[in-house]
């Protein structure tokens, strides 16, 4: 307990203050009162300051655990979402494929004969240019693969080695073929051979011509 008076500690059992020297006796009994009171009421608030921070405590675990869960849930939702919406791309791609090549099955293959119709050979103002052939295949071969073969010749002398040239048909039903080099003299002569995609001849034509500068049709 504490005196009274100079508010020292001293023993509970003491008559007089060591300190001061009060006499004790009359007062030993509401000192101590007083004492245990006090203790009392510092237990109490500890107790009451340890209740109220383990509730904060269960509170925050208990708000963390939600938020978690929430956004564990989230994660599944949009993960689930976004597999659907592969699987729905997939799904689309495959039907797209499946009908492009449906489409492709069903379309025709061009069965139109393929023939040199006509067309026109021209040679520069000068005999070292380049020779070119307009040749008409037809408009029904128009966007079809051909190869070209062109064999020009002066009296009877060879002027090319004659390349085939792959081509395709434009809208129009012509090619054109450029010849690989100029040659020394104009040709008089020209061997037009066509063939299909698997170079397969289909066509062969002789065309005279007349060895000067110029366009000359067929």
């Amino acid at each position: 307990m504490r005196c009274p008076k100079c508010n020292m500690e001293i023993s509970d059992s003491a008559k007089f203050c060591k300190y001061c020297g009060t006499p004790l006796n009359e007062n030993n009994s509401q000192i101590k009162s007083n004492t245990s009171l006090n203790n009392n009421k510092e237990n109490n608030n500890t107790k009451i300051i340890i209740i109220a921070l383990l509730l904060i405590i269960v509170a925050l675990i208990g708000a963390f655990a939600y938020l978690s869960l929430a956004n564990s849930n989230n994660d599944s939702d949009s993960t689930t979402a976004d597999n659907n919406l592969d699987s729905l791309n997939e799904s689309v791609n495959d039907s797209n494929q499946a009908t492009s090549h449906s489409a492709q099955a069903s379309k025709p293959a061009n069965t139109s004969p393929i023939t040199i119709s006509g067309g026109s050979i021209t040679t520069g103002s000068d005999d070292s240019d380049y020779t070119y052939a307009d040749l008409y295949l037809g408009s029904s071969n128009a966007g079809r693969s051909v190869y070209v073969q062109i064999f020009y010749s002066r009296n009877g002398n060879s002027l090319n080695s004659g390349n085939m040239v792959p081509l395709t048909v434009d809208s129009n039903g012509y090619v054109e073929v450029t010849s690989s080099q100029p040659f020394k003299y104009y040709p008089d002569h020209a061997t037009i051979k066509v063939y299909d995609s698997n170079q397969n001849l289909k066509d062969t034509l002789s065309v005279s011509l007349s060895p000067t500068s110029g366009t000359q049709s067929f």
